[in-house]
């Protein structure tokens, strides 16, 4: 949920809108250990710590491979490969209070920069209280991962 709204604000602060949005999200493993690589964010209303693969919204004109590539780059600074499109997932969410209603186009993909298979976790460039990080396969305790419908294409 790294959305920045027009005033700047994170994505804690994100408001789903009133119509439905088409998102793009990578689904990247960690070559040597599997993890997935995702966004870690906080909806304020619940206090609850979410994680969702990264990516974002796809704007006008934009393919969903498109849209992918200008996310990373604006969140993370960094490059991907895009590769095969795994399904579209339909999310109808309640987020920071306010219900939200997603189409998610997801993709594998991996990153050019070695640097992004480190440990981080990495500031997400555009929502300065998100982080990306790697979220381990297996494990207690994890955050839970968004959207709930993922687990069909994991």
């Amino acid at each position: 949920m790294s959305e920045v709204t027009e005033g700047g604000a994170s994505a804690s602060d994100y408001l789903p809108p009133a119509d439905i949005r088409v998102l793009s999200l990578a689904l990247i493993r960690h070559p040597s250990t599997a993890a997935l690589f995702v966004t870690e964010y906080v909806d304020p209303a619940r206090d609850e710590t979410l994680h969702r693969p990264a990516g974002g919204g796809i704007e006008f004109g934009e393919t969903s491979e498109q849209a992918l590539r200008r996310e990373f780059r604006e969140e993370f600074d960094t490059e991907l490969e895009v590769g095969e499109r795994l399904g579209v997932l339909e999310n109808i969410f309640v987020f920071n209070g306010r219900p939200g209603h997603e189409y998610i186009v997801v993709h594998e993909a991996s990153f050019l920069d070695p640097v992004m298979l480190g440990h981080g976790p990495f500031p997400v460039l555009d929502a300065p209280t998100d982080v990306g990080l790697w979220r381990p396969a297996t494990g207690a305790d994890l955050p839970r991962l968004v959207p709930d419908s993922l687990a069909d294409l994991l």
